[in-house]
């Protein structure tokens, strides 16, 4: 199966230009990369202020967290979003895309941009791994187990 993941963007962005994959220093921002890393075939940020971004892709600082985006604003980068990430899965064939975001981030892809029902008309389904482990401390706990997981398996 050909997955994708979207690892939302940290709120503490770098201070110059920079690669997207390290853009974002915060020690869940980095949970999330590596698990991406690892558990996906492909990944990509997911930022209030780019859309989805390709790791390696530099980008320029930015302010934008979701916390504070307005509801319309958040409206329109759902459905942008979210239109983007439907090519990109017809394209590339994804099966599966896999978010990695909170809670309100996700609430808005799937109310407000209809992430599930385009992303199936796509032809992949949507997983949202860390729906449901509580709050960022429990979903940190949760991503830190499954690496160590994966490295005492070898992968």
């Amino acid at each position: 199966m050909v997955s994708l993941g979207l690892v939302q963007a940290g709120p503490e962005p770098a201070r110059t230009w920079t690669p997207a994959a390290e853009a974002y220093d915060t020690e869940f921002f980095r949970l999330k990369r590596e698990f991406a890393r690892r558990s996906y075939d492909e990944w990509l940020v997911l930022s209030a202020a780019h859309g989805l971004v390709e790791p390696d892709e530099v980008i320029e600082r930015d302010e934008v967290d979701f916390a504070d985006v307005k509801p319309a604003e958040g409206a329109r980068w759902a459905m942008e979003t979210v239109s983007e990430l439907a090519a990109l899965v017809r394209r590339n064939e994804f099966e599966e895309v896999a978010v990695l975001a909170s809670r309100p981030v996700r609430e808005t892809l799937v109310e407000r941009g209809g992430l599930e029902s385009r992303m199936a008309a796509a032809g992949a389904r949507t997983v949202e791994p860390l729906a449901g482990l509580g709050d960022e401390d429990r979903q940190r706990n949760w991503l830190a187990e499954q690496l160590e997981i994966r490295r005492d398996a070898g992968e």
